[in-house]
């Protein structure tokens, strides 16, 4: 019990892990309370689910969601009935601070590929009229925050939507942005940057539709004879 509540401390520390990070985490605590790491990456997971269920009455979530961008997984902390303006990880921020989180999230999330430009994060905000936008290099700093924190990625030339901000907030998303922002017919979770159909364009997570096509040879959507190749190009 006391590595769980040790563990879930530092998972709302750091909000979005990389399993580098929990190695780092979970070793030194296991080995402070005496007892055995989660050796697999099986043994992790339901480590991880039972914290998940015990939090999850609190409105909190604790899970895995692979990142298609960056092709990793990470393991997020998250509050489910957040909204963009009450979300607990950007609780010290100014009013206007908050405003421009949501101007960003909303802008990302409007694209047809759900990213934008480095330099769309600084211009055309739109910010209300009785507001002072901050100076640019104080939106650089909150940038890069958001980008630890996991709610957005940065990749190339380009701000993507994070994998705590696609835990977190799943139901926003979904229902302000629902031309953009779908839901996998396999798991029911938000899928993004992933695979489709060639016959009916539906987007699915790679890794759905190469377990779903072990034991069927069409699409879950459309049922039509699917034909899109699963595996990564490495171009």
């Amino acid at each position: 019990m006391e590595v769980k509540l040790g563990f879930l401390r530092a998972c709302k520390n750091h909000s979005c892990l990389s399993h580098e990070l929990i190695d780092q985490i979970l070793t030194p605590l296991c080995e402070h309370h005496n007892v055995r790491k989660p050796s697999q990456l099986e043994d992790l997971k339901t480590f991880v689910k039972e914290i998940d269920e015990s939090i999850g009455e609190y409105n909190q979530t604790l899970t895995f969601i692979k990142h298609p961008i960056k092709g990793k997984e990470y393991l997020v902390y998250a509050k489910t009935d957040a909204t963009p303006d009450s979300a607990v990880g950007l609780s010290t921020m100014a009013a206007v601070e908050y405003q421009y989180f949501s101007i960003l999230l909303d802008k990302i999330a409007q694209e047809d590929d759900c990213s934008i430009p480095w330099t769309g994060a600084y211009k055309d905000l739109g910010f209300e009229a009785s507001a002072k936008p901050p100076k640019k290099n104080r939106l650089q700093v909150l940038l890069h925050k958001w980008c630890e924190m996991g709610y957005f990625l940065a990749e190339d030339d380009k701000i993507y939507l994070g994998p705590r901000s696609l835990v977190e907030f799943e139901f926003y998303l979904l229902t302000n942005h629902p031309g953009t922002i779908k839901k996998c017919v396999l798991c029911n979770n938000v899928v993004l940057w992933d695979i489709r159909c060639a016959s009916c364009q539906e987007q699915i997570h790679r890794d759905c539709i190469h377990k779903y096509l072990q034991r069927r040879s069409h699409c879950p959507a459309c049922n039509s004879l699917w034909t899109t190749p699963t595996r990564r190009s490495n171009s």
